[in-house]
């Protein structure tokens, strides 16, 4: 199979599902937000990586509702500059799943998911109780890339805090990813965690 990207001949939603059917595993972030008026919204976003460390900085990137509007996330984090970020475990997937819902603005996702929200420490926007990661984020800039169904705003945002449960950390402070158990996004309806992890090591090159 050979895909010309340049000559237009595959439209942006098939292009886009053959993407993300590749680009895998990818890692969720259950974003929490809240409106000026002071009501919660949360939804997953798996386009969502660190993308330096020094300052520390996050990505999420919000694509539009297929009517060209913004999505409730990206409103938010526009009008108040802050953000969470919960890692998804595979005990609260399902609960992820359900947050997914394109509910009315104002109305919380928290109860349809069945999660509850938190306060943060340094943010208004809430954290996830459940989750064993939250991120307290501010927001940094945002990138606006195309324009109308399709295009996305992607969000960079200044880490300013990080609640970590002790129980997933190992005996070098960092996270074991059998004791995190973190879900990823595939293609389709796939998802997948890290249930069965392994090391590979990188060898000297002389």
């Amino acid at each position: 199979m050979f895909v010309d990207v340049r000559d237009g001949a595959m439209n942006w939603r098939d292009l886009y599902h053959l993407c993300i059917s590749f680009i895998v595993p990818r890692p969720i972030a259950l974003v929490g937000t809240i409106s000026p008026g002071g009501r919660h919204n949360l939804a997953p976003f798996s386009f969502y990586n660190m993308v330096c460390a020094n300052p520390p900085v996050v990505m999420i990137s919000n694509g539009l509702h297929r009517d060209g509007s913004l999505k409730h996330t990206c409103r938010n984090i526009e009008a108040t500059r802050e953000f969470s970020i919960a890692t998804v475990t595979a005990d609260i997937g399902p609960h992820m799943v359900r947050s997914a819902a394109e509910l009315p603005y104002g109305e919380s996702e928290f109860p349809f998911s069945g999660l509850t929200p938190a306060p943060a420490r340094f943010i208004r926007a809430p954290l996830v109780a459940e989750a064993r990661i939250n991120l307290e984020c501010s927001l940094r800039q945002v990138i606006v890339l195309g324009e109308g169904p399709g295009s996305s705003h992607v969000m960079l945002g200044d880490i300013v805090a990080m609640h970590i449960a002790d129980e997933v950390l190992d005996a070098s402070g960092a996270c074991a990813p059998h004791k995190l158990t973190a879900v990823g996004r595939l293609g389709g309806k796939w998802y997948t965690n890290t249930t069965s992890p392994y090391e590979m090591s990188i060898p000297p090159a002389s």
